[in-house]
């Protein structure tokens, strides 16, 4: 699994609780009962009648949006979310996967997708490759998380131990160097903290605490007063680093019922199949039966 995928996941819930929680505060501190149109309205009634919600999630590393818009993917994922259980499945598809793309001749990286027709193709060839409908989409760029945290004015964590390491060959290089106790950490230190993965006494454990940790600490910034001062910024801020299909009334529904969701117990896998070099280029070659059964177990509970 990437490096950065759990810091992926992490911003990918940062997310939906900012905008939809921020958005949800901020329209009802204007006195604005009915925060939505009859056209949202009728959106959000769907979007909870809806036991699962599809979104494919992918993660881009460049200076903006503008700037990904023919990059190759570096991230992707499905995230099924289940609304009656409030569980969480997260299946992550290495980029490498060689793929049926539509319109292409050859099967090629499902990276590429993007870079051949956007979210819409990248859509496409995730759907084709899983058999499931895609419902949103949620394109993000991995340095937003550290903006969102600056928007904020930071965001309170008790880091746990001291957290020192340093990483050259990292792309980018990762330093990280946090001491220990209550503080106010701003983006590049959230950034840090998030990354942290070694010095956990109980390991998995012990990271998977410290992201819950870092989310809940996300949570409280954001039902705080002063995120409705701060929304129009954080609007203009996840307009360069975020890029959707999904409506303001489906997020503020889907961070609503995150306070329901156990963080803790996603599951996150990754599509089986082995690595194959093909005409001197290494690709990943999924095992369509597995990808299958893998489907039909965490998407459709069969």
């Amino acid at each position: 699994m990437k490096k950065f995928f759990k810091v992926f996941i992490i911003a990918f819930f940062c997310f939906l609780l900012v905008m939809g929680s921020g958005t949800y505060i901020f329209l009802n501190s204007i006195e604005q009962k009915e925060f939505a149109t009859e056209n949202t309205e009728v959106d959000s009634r769907q979007v909870s009648e809806k036991r699962k919600i599809n979104i494919l999630a992918v993660g881009v590393d460049a200076k903006n949006l503008k700037n990904s818009q023919k990059a190759r993917t570096d991230t992707m994922m499905l995230a099924s979310i289940d609304t009656d259980t409030k569980e969480i499945s997260v299946i992550s598809i290495p980029r490498d996967s060689r793929v049926v793309i539509r319109g292409r001749s050859k099967k090629d990286k499902i990276n590429h997708a993007h870079v051949y027709g956007g979210m819409e193709l990248t859509k496409k060839a995730v759907k084709d490759l899983l058999g499931v409908p895609i419902d949103y989409y949620v394109k993000i760029n991995y340095e937003g998380l550290g903006k969102v945290v600056d928007t904020l004015g930071g965001i309170e964590v008790d880091v746990p131990m001291n957290m020192k390491y340093y990483d050259p060959y990292a792309d980018p290089p990762l330093r990280i160097n946090i001491k220990k106790g209550k503080q106010v950490l701003d983006g590049d230190k959230a950034m840090q903290f998030v990354r942290f993965r070694k010095g956990y006494k109980n390991q998995d454990l012990g990271r998977i605490q410290a992201q819950q940790m870092f989310i809940n600490a996300i949570i409280k910034k954001v039902k705080s007063p002063s995120i409705i001062v701060k929304f129009p910024r954080l609007i203009k801020t996840f307009s360069s680093y975020v890029d959707t299909d999904m409506p303001l009334s489906t997020m503020t529904y889907l961070a609503i019922m995150a306070k329901d969701f156990d963080l803790g117990s996603i599951q996150m896998t990754t599509i089986p199949g082995d690595v194959k070099t093909i005409n001197g280029v290494s690709y990943f070659i999924p095992d369509l039966d597995g990808v299958k059964e893998l489907v039909n177990r965490l998407v459709y509970n069969r």
